[in-house]
């Protein structure tokens, strides 16, 4: 029994080393660049690092904006849902549903047109 964990052991520490040995022949022989960055969507001309800033400041905050839209549609959907659930416990009315449920469109819509305005204001 001793002996068995012993080679258990062994094999075990013979993997590991010639794993090790394989990532340094491997990883010797690698030469790889950095990637280089996207210009942002509103690119400014060559050497023009403030109107770089501001590019990269205005795709930011289009991602915020639509991380927003995202928030408020979960949240809609998870109000429909609650109500869902509410009409199968009979305490509200499938009139109930149809109220939230216009009510977040036109909630996505507001916040949709808000975001799509703020979008020309920034830049």
């Amino acid at each position: 029994m001793e002996r068995a964990i012993h080679q258990g052991l062994h094999k075990a520490r013979a993997f590991k080393h010639g794993v090790a040995m394989a990532m340094l022949a491997f990883g010797t022989q690698v030469h790889a660049a950095l990637p280089t960055t996207t210009n942002p969507s509103q690119a400014p001309a060559q050497g023009d690092y403030i109107g770089l800033l501001k590019g990269y400041a205005y795709d930011i905050a289009i991602v915020l904006g639509l991380i927003l839209g995202t928030i408020a549609f979960l949240a809609v959907a998870r109000n429909m849902i609650s109500t869902y659930n509410e009409i199968g416990d009979g305490k509200k009315t499938w009139g109930d549903m149809g109220m939230h449920g216009g009510m977040g469109v036109l909630l996505l819509v507001f916040v949709v047109f808000l975001l799509t305005e703020a979008s020309t204001v920034i830049f």
